[in-house]
């Protein structure tokens, strides 16, 4: 009875469950209903990608190849599809969108149980822990992270695997360092530099915060060194299996290069945003078509900030202030270190350091957008909250002088709240100051689309609740400095914390209906029903012809239509599930070939009739475009409403090559700017003529009918060719070229060869030939290897291994 009693008054169990309960409910809608997240990437660009991964699990297939988008590009190699990551498991036995959605609800919540954990090794009682990571679960971070499909894990993992660190340091065994291993091993597998930086400078002050603690820091140092090490190594053997291909793919890819200075500081954070922390949705709404109740185009890239907020609440940052009461000093030191660290980066290009960095230090270019940094300040913040609030509810232990000091806070942030409301109430006497300083930052061309009476008002409401919640918690600190007596109230802030930041955060992952999700456009019905049988590609609208109109015809102004938009336009991938492939489009995360956007590049740069042209060189016989496009080589076939002004046209384009062709003439080029330029030549004969990056091979001249070839079976991993040729020749199949790939001519390898700049050819005699192409890289194969083996030590630590407890209770 008496172990029951104590089960039920533990409150490390009833506050993970406060805060499980409370995700939940913030979530209810998208948990019970069919509907989905949809802002930005996500549906136009992670779902359809994660479909045609999943597709591959339930083939029962490794989904190592996707020959649907950029020409054919690696699947699992690509860390933006999270091949390895744990919430694939859901969808062994749940649908795809509920499986799918699931990844973003319970990133947050375990953030939430993450940081409550974190905080609780580090020593801070749990009401106060539990404030913390209120804070952090609903911040407007972490909640803006839902956005970003494939980096959305990272607000989890980042207080876990402090978590983890911290019970391998105190514990001193070779199993927690596996498990410390093992949570860093799920960021490693993401490959997301930035948010892999913040991790690294979270272990960082915590392997400090180790050391200056400790009464030998001799001895401690060597621990951290330890487990650092150990921990990391067994991380990476463990992510080897996305490591390695990735690693294979990125020097091939168009990233290799880095990012120039604009792309790789873009969506910094503005001085500005620093304001949204205290006050909620301060530049508008920024989910509608046309944004005319946003103002902060000119401050994050003429678009939404890529952080759409960074909202803690006046309440957290007043708890910020209070720790400087906290008698846990190396940790504040290390807290505030943090934040400034994850401040100064998040600036990015407002930094004059980050030029800096960006020039002397190479491999940093491979990430982009610094306002992502700002989730480790936003955990700092909220742990500095918990020690804010820790400092506060100690008032009983506490001597007067103490309590002067709550007092003093207290009358300043009364001070605070009051001179907020002060200036709302300005402001609305005065809405016209507002107006003009906004149109003023906006300029001429964005304000006249603005409606500034609503933004202003949205503003002032914003304004109106950061002085309020002000008051309300500088009120209840200056009850409990006054009557200390009064515990409840301890309770009471917490609740404060939670209620100013849950409703000002809800919006901020819109939802769009299940029907909408599983919309099938008619332009993919369509190409689904009526395509060729032979393998061919489509070239979306955006490479042809106008773009789309943004007066959508649509019953209301929610930005999910510009989904709906993309879809009906025929837009890259969204076809993708259903087998359709394209041909050439600006890559989203810029791990496609080299060669692949070199094309799309070049393309955009000729004239139409020359991008039909070049278009044909590459198997693209359906052309969708927005308007109508004038040449003898097309074919209208069809032609879909968008939902705006413009209309989709479906064209065939006459002379396209087909996917696999028998060439008996070869053009021999030294470099693979030849190539392009030979593909490029008007006169270059496509349909029988092969382009080889081999110098010291003569050229010959093709001839009429020399051969033919056909493709008997194309899958995503094998591709089985026939050859009847008169002559010997080349087998070009216009696929990427790409290490991994082998080929078979009647059973015995062959050598492939690059072919046409970005596609592969092999060498056949003459006669009747079957050729056989297959995907099994070795990247993959060395990889799983090794994290088999990982694996099994892990497993053989874990359960042989013994621990030597030294946990941290009480304040230092």
């Amino acid at each position: 009875m008496q172990e029951h009693r104590s089960w039920f008054k533990n409150p490390d169990v009833w506050f993970p469950v406060i805060l499980v309960l409370s995700g939940v409910l913030f979530f209810s809608d998208a948990l019970f209903s069919s509907k989905n997240f949809f802002f930005r990437d996500i549906l136009n660009f992670h779902y359809p990608l994660h479909k045609v991964l999943i597709q591959a699990y339930a083939r029962g297939e490794f989904p190592l190849w996707n020959p649907n988008v950029a020409l054919g590009q690696p699947m699992l190699a690509n860390p933006n599809y999270l091949a390895f990551y744990a919430t694939n498991l859901l969808h062994l036995f749940l649908p795809f969108d509920y499986a799918f959605k699931l990844h973003f609800i319970l990133h947050p919540i375990l953030a939430g149980l993450g940081l409550y954990f974190f905080q609780r090794r580090l020593g801070i009682v749990s009401l106060a822990a539990l404030g913390g990571a209120v804070v952090y679960q609903f911040s407007g971070t972490v909640l803006s992270f839902l956005n970003l499909y494939s980096i959305v894990q990272a607000v989890a993992i980042l207080p876990w695997v402090g978590w983890a660190l911290l019970n391998a340091l105190d514990r001193r065994s070779g199993r927690w360092t596996v498990v410390f291993g093992s949570i860093l091993a799920l960021q490693i597998v993401t490959f997301e530099p930035l948010l892999l930086q913040s991790g690294l400078w979270l272990l960082s002050g915590l392997a400090l915060l180790h050391v200056m603690q400790s009464g030998n820091r001799r001895r401690a140092l060597l621990e951290v060194t330890h487990v650092g090490c150990s921990g990391l190594l067994f991380a990476l053997a463990l992510a080897a299996v996305q490591i390695v291909p990735t690693l294979e793919l990125v020097p091939r890819s168009y990233r290799a290069a880095g990012y120039d200075f604009s792309i790789f500081s873009g969506w910094s954070i503005h001085p500005i945003d620093f304001l949204n922390i205290v006050v909620p949705n301060l530049f508008g709404n920024p989910y509608t078509i046309d944004g005319s109740i946003y103002w902060g185009e000119p401050f994050h890239n003429e678009r939404e900030s890529y952080l759409v907020s960074v909202f803690l609440g006046s309440g957290a940052l007043f708890f910020v202030m209070c720790s400087i009461l906290s008698r846990r000093r190396k940790l504040q030191l290390i807290l505030t270190a943090l934040t400034l660290v994850a401040a100064i980066l998040a600036l990015g290009r407002y930094n004059p350091l980050y030029s800096w960095a960006y020039d002397h230090f190479p491999l940093i270019r491979l990430g982009r957008y610094p306002s992502k940094y700002f989730l480790l300040g936003t955990l700092a913040l909220s742990v500095l909250t918990s020690l804010g609030l820790e400092a506060v509810l100690q008032l009983q232990k506490d001597q007067p002088p103490s309590r002067r000091k709550i007092v003093s806070i207290a009358v300043v942030g009364l001070a605070l709240g009051a001179g907020f409301l002060a200036l709302m109430v300005y402001w609305q006497t005065h809405p016209q100051f507002l107006e003009n300083w906004i149109g003023l930052k906006l300029g001429p061309t964005l304000a006249v689309k603005k409606d500034f009476p609503q933004i202003v008002s949205q503003l002032l409401a914003s304004v109106r609740s950061t002085g309020f919640f002000l008051l309300i918690s500088s009120a209840l600190m200056l009850s409990l400095a006054l009557w200390p007596r009064l515990s409840s109230l301890g309770g009471l802030l917490v609740l404060v914390l939670g209620a100013e930041l849950l409703p000002a955060n809800l919006g901020l992952s819109p939802l769009i209906s299940g029907a909408d999700v599983n919309f099938l456009p008619e332009v993919n019905a369509y190409l689904m029903e009526n395509g060729p049988k032979e393998p061919f590609r489509v070239t979306p609208s955006a490479l042809i012809g106008k773009a789309p109109d943004m007066k959508i015809l649509a019953p209301n102004r929610s930005s999910a239509w510009l989904t709906r938009l993309s879809r009906m336009r025929g837009d890259q991938l969204h076809g993708i599930p259903f087998g359709i492939q394209y041909s050439l489009e600006g890559s989203v995360d810029g791990l496609c070939t080299k060669e692949a956007e070199e094309l799309w590049r070049t393309c955009l740069r000729l004239p139409v009739a020359a991008r039909l042209s070049l278009l044909g060189r590459l198997n693209s016989p359906v052309i969708l475009a927005l308007d109508e496009i004038q040449d003898s080589r097309l074919k209208q076939l069809a032609v879909f409403d968008t939902r705006s002004p413009l209309r989709l046209h479906v064209y065939w384009l006459n002379g396209t090559v087909s996917r696999a062709y028998f060439a008996s003439g070869l053009e021999s080029v030294s470099s693979p700017q030849q190539a392009l330029e030979k593909l490029l030549s008007p006169d270059f004969p496509y349909t029988n003529t092969v382009i080889l990056e081999a110098p010291a091979v003569a050229g010959r001249t093709s001839l009429a009918g020399a051969g033919t070839a056909r493709i008997l079976e194309y899958q995503n991993q094998r591709v089985l060719c026939e050859v009847e040729s008169g002559s010997p020749g080349y087998l070009v199949l216009l696929d990427s070229y790409y290490p991994g790939w082998h080929a078979y001519v009647d059973g015995i390898e062959v050598k492939i060869l690059a072919a046409n700049y970005a596609f592969r050819a092999v060498e056949v005699r003459a006669g009747k030939h079957r050729v056989e192409f297959r995907y099994r890289p070795r990247s993959f194969y060395a990889g799983l290897g090794v994290t088999c083996l990982a694996i099994v030590f892990g497993t053989v630590v874990v359960f042989r291994g013994r621990d030597v407890v030294r946990v941290r209770d009480g304040p230092e």
